[in-house]
């Protein structure tokens, strides 16, 4: 307990009036920074995630959820627990097992996923693309349940002919 004590006593310690301060001026600079389309990206990112995004149904970490085969279920908490068991044992004795997770994982994102997955929002009026797609990223990014590429070339955003929607198409990641 006495360590625990000592731990947040040195942590108070560091948080001095000046650090404060410092801190504060950061997030100024960082909200300074963020631009209207980054944070339009950021908001409909948030958007994609709330009403596109899916997730299959051994993970569930969406309000959209693709239901996998009880076979394709099964495998997948067998090769979950085989890592789970030997990670919790020792980290680097668990490596090939969690390979063999992030594969299976791939196959039945592949298997059962959208690709691509086409967001159809409400007309956007971008005017920074890089800008708007960094945001973009950086919210799907965050969300920890995203499975689809998150690279600038690989997001393709365009406007329905009859410009009642903006569509935004994402791909399946290839890598683990």
């Amino acid at each position: 307990m006495k360590d625990k004590k000592s731990i947040i006593e040195r942590l108070r310690a560091k948080i001095t009036p000046e650090y404060l301060e410092k801190r504060k001026q950061e997030q100024i600079d960082h909200k300074n920074s963020l631009t209207a389309d980054w944070q339009l990206g950021f908001y409909v990112g948030e958007d994609i995630v709330h009403h596109f995004l899916p997730t299959l149904s051994v993970e569930q970490g969406t309000i959209k959820v693709i239901p996998v085969s009880s076979e394709d279920e099964l495998e997948y908490k067998r090769r979950e627990e085989l890592w789970s068991d030997k990670y919790n044992r020792g980290k680097n004795e668990a490596k090939e097992e969690w390979e063999s997770f992030q594969q299976l994982r791939k196959e039945l994102e592949a298997k059962y996923l959208p690709n691509p997955l086409q967001c159809h929002l409400p007309v956007l009026n971008i005017r920074n693309m890089d800008e708007f797609k960094s945001g973009l990223i950086n919210s799907l990014w965050n969300s920890d349940v995203c499975s689809y590429e998150l690279k600038p070339e690989n997001i393709k955003i365009y406007d329905e002919d009859d410009l009642w929607f903006t569509v935004i198409e994402l791909e399946l990641r290839n890598e683990i």
